[in-house]
């Protein structure tokens, strides 16, 4: 899980470089060992204009222990997302919770995002969305996302967006819980 980690690490200072942030803004406060086994609390959200198919493509990438703390704290059940035989049920809680703590807003305009589902893999967990008949041209994106606030108060939210005009990424440190990307 080490090398996990690290390399998670590596590739999140990589991508803020190569967004243009400044690496030293990323600070990293002191653990909660009750809940965190690792010393940074962060999810990438990667959003893609696919215009051939018309559609907006939302993934995000949650460390899984995080996001079961999360869950467990936030619907006071049991959440365990790697147990191949509780799925169906962790699906509505996981709907649930990225439809509550994420909403996009393309050209000044809501975006209903469809749930897709869930895939757990190693130590991450990725939830997909999208939304469809996004036919015009994105000159802006706004987001509204406060993933895992209520247990972390470290928590960093990275966005990557992609559309026919450009590609821009974003950080979200705890507390803010907008962006707005002009393309």
């Amino acid at each position: 899980m080490q090398t996990v980690v690290a390399l998670f690490l590596w590739l999140l200072v990589q991508s803020m470089s190569l967004a243009g942030l400044d690496q030293g803004s990323v600070q990293v406060s002191p653990v909660d060992q009750s809940v965190a086994v690792h010393p940074f609390h962060v999810t990438v959200t990667e959003v893609h204009q696919n215009s051939t198919a018309r559609t907006l493509e939302v993934q995000c990438k949650f460390f899984t222990d995080d996001f079961e703390s999360t869950l467990k704290k936030v619907y006071n059940q049991k959440a365990d997302l790697v147990d191949a035989k509780l799925h169906r049920s962790m699906d509505s809680l996981v709907n649930r919770y990225v439809q509550s703590h994420l909403q996009l807003r393309l050209n000044g305009r809501p975006v209903a995002l469809q749930y897709l589902g869930f895939e757990q893999e190693r130590e991450a967990t990725y939830v997909y969305l999208e939304a469809e008949d996004v036919t015009t041209s994105i000159r802006t994106l706004e987001a509204s996302c406060r993933f895992l606030y209520e247990t972390f108060s470290d928590q960093v939210n990275i966005f990557h967006v992609s559309t026919d005009n450009g590609k821009k990424s974003s950080k979200l440190d705890h507390p803010v819980t907008d962006i707005r990307l002009d393309f």
